[in-house]
């Protein structure tokens, strides 16, 4: 079919059926194909962008053109799409740009007649794209877990972590300073809610205010009030993060606490493990936000586990009184792995030597 037969295919539509235009207000890649040809009737704006052409080059284009796989390939695709109808093909195929790139797409593909003529209509995907944002998510999702502190042996206490993100990238965190000379180790867990782009950005201003309030000499509570109004114009509407901020003095065998909606951790002593919970509006919603301070003395043998709630909500309550921190951290680490996990699982325990 020449350029002046596709200008009378396109004549001879109705009126709704010469509304291409309305095709370039799609955001993907759309091709309508002559199906007994293979010929190239239309490419919508997006998809002559994916390829390189101009809109005056499609009438020299088929899909032969713009295929690079084997030709059986091609054909089998092509019976299929033919065989299903209305109900679709979605393939995955080889293809080339007008400068010579060869690239991978993803197309739904069906057949359809329009005032008789047999036509495919291909809605087309660049796959290359969607694998180097995949990439740059997985290196990212390295840098977050490469920035955290790793597990921690030291004459006081010992460390145990846990941190599987939901997806590639998190929006959960935690962080730890410990001085040696007064024996005070300085820690806070966060969960910010979401799991894209902007909840892993927003988890690392919070990092880095941490690291500025954890210098200042002022009440654990006073540093979550000082944090909150730092953060907050890093939130939109709606968006906020919970937290939990903690500092056991080793000297005095004290724990002090202080929650922004984070409202629970467990602990373990002798007398078995309980659920502390603990009062505290989220991050990021209100100026000048003050929180509760609450102190908790332990002893050698006592073990605590701060926990965001997508590994919290895995525990089965009530927590069994036979567990030992070392079997309670094994269960931590193993239920995110489960299929009832939903979203980020993040964990600190503390064993008190």
């Amino acid at each position: 079919m020449g350029a002046a037969e596709k200008v009378l295919f396109r004549q001879g539509m109705c009126d709704y059926c010469q509304r291409f235009e309305m095709l370039d207000m799609i955001n993907d890649a759309i091709l309508l194909l002559d199906a007994d040809s293979d010929e190239v009737l239309f490419m919508n704006q997006k998809a002559l962008a994916m390829y390189g052409y101009d809109e005056d080059e499609v009438s020299g284009l088929t899909v032969l053109t713009l295929g690079h796989d084997a030709l059986e390939t091609r054909r089998g695709n092509r019976e299929l799409i033919m065989k299903r109808g209305s109900k679709g093909h979605i393939f995955t195929e080889n293809h080339i740009k007008k400068n010579g790139d060869i690239f991978k797409v993803e197309i739904s593909a069906r057949y359809l007649l329009m005032h008789g003529r047999p036509i495919i209509v291909a809605l087309t995907r660049d796959l290359t794209v969607d694998g180097k944002i995949r990439r740059e998510f997985e290196m990212a999702g390295k840098i977050q877990r490469r920035l955290l502190p790793r597990n921690i042996e030291t004459a006081l206490f010992r460390m145990r972590t846990v941190y599987q993100p939901l997806n590639v990238i998190s929006g959960d965190f935690y962080d730890v300073k410990f001085d040696e000379d007064s024996q005070i180790l300085f820690g806070i867990i966060i969960d910010v809610m979401g799991h894209g782009v902007a909840a892993t950005g927003q988890s690392g201003v919070l990092r880095y205010l941490f690291r500025q309030v954890v210098e200042k000499t002022i009440a654990i509570n006073d540093k979550l009030t000082w944090l909150n109004n730092e953060v907050i114009p890093f939130f939109s509407d709606g968006d906020f993060a919970a937290a939990l901020m903690f500092e056991f003095d080793f000297k005095c065998k004290t724990l002090t606490y202080s929650s922004a909606g984070i409202n629970h951790f467990l602990h373990l002593d002798t007398a078995g493990a309980k659920v502390v919970k603990v009062p505290g509006l989220f991050l990021g919603i209100n100026e000048d936000e003050t929180y509760e301070q609450c102190v908790l003395p332990f002893q050698s043998g006592d073990s605590f586990f701060f926990l965001t709630d997508g590994l919290f909500e895995l525990i089965t309550q009530p927590i069994e009184d036979t567990h030992t921190f070392w079997s309670l951290y094994d269960l931590c680490k193993k239920s995110p792995l489960s299929k009832a996990a939903g979203d980020d699982a993040t964990g600190v325990g503390i064993l008190v030597r």
